[in-house]
């Protein structure tokens, strides 16, 4: 059965998108058919963290009914399906519409199907948030971002959604929150601790996921944490020798 989850968050610049394409990827390589669908109307931007530039037909085609889903998913060398989002600007007033049925008709095949939902609280969001069964929410650990959060997180249940966990992404040293304060204010498990890297905007530069680009790098392992964490299965953090210092470090 294919699993359509939500990767949402309450603001926008918590690296949503960045972690949509590193999931799908990751998931992926866990031998899953795995589709990305960006159903950030006014902001789209998840083709290009694949490199795509330029395609024909895209969601905003689908949403205007003018194309089949089946013509706006491209292949990746990953494994991975994209159905981006247009990105010119005389697309902005496509009208957001519920395809979740079109995507269990067309993408059947697939084990996930991750929709990058857009921020805030407007009909847009609200559309993607109804074409989910799962949720994810990903927050950066400050308050305001937080409580953020909580609002996506209420409209999220208000919908029935089954919401997986918390990613915290994005995550620096002057950060004072908590793991074990969020988890216990989300009244939700934190499945992923994500850390600002520099690396991490090199790989969105290079147009490829970190999980390509630097699959040992300490952002991949705590993905690959997240998706072994969707699929149920314990997942074994390999530390390269600049994180093994950290660690030392840090103790």
């Amino acid at each position: 059965m294919t699993r359509i989850i939500g990767v949402v968050s309450g603001k926008g610049g918590v690296g949503k998108t960045t972690l949509v394409s590193n999931l799908g990827v990751s998931l992926a390589q866990e031998g899953k058919k795995v589709a990305v669908v960006d159903a950030n109307l006014s902001g789209a931007n998840l083709g290009l963290h694949f490199g795509l530039i330029s395609y024909p037909t895209s969601i905003h085609d689908v949403m205007r009914g003018n194309a089949a889903i089946g013509d706006s998913v491209y292949k990746h060398p990953s494994g991975v399906d994209i159905m981006p989002a247009s990105l010119s600007i005389e697309d902005l007033d496509v009208e957001p519409r519920n395809i979740k049925q079109e995507i269990l008709d067309n993408l059947s095949d697939k084990d996930f199907v991750l929709i990058d939902c857009a921020t805030g609280l407007d009909r847009e969001t609200m559309t993607a948030l109804d074409m989910c069964d799962e949720v994810l929410l990903v927050t950066h650990p400050e308050l305001p971002t937080i409580s953020d959060a909580l609002r996506t997180k209420t409209i999220a249940k208000k919908y029935d959604k089954n919401i997986i966990g918390i990613v915290l992404n994005r995550v620096n040293k002057s950060d004072e929150l908590k793991k074990e304060n969020i988890s216990a204010f989300f009244d939700l498990p934190v499945i992923g601790i994500i850390q600002e890297d520099h690396a991490v905007r090199k790989s969105v530069e290079a147009k490829n996921p970190i999980v390509i680009e630097n699959p040992n790098h300490r952002i991949s392992q705590e993905v690959k944490g997240v998706a072994n964490y969707i699929l149920g299965k314990e997942y074994t953090y390999k530390q390269g020798i600049l994180d093994r210092i950290r660690s030392f470090f840090r103790k």
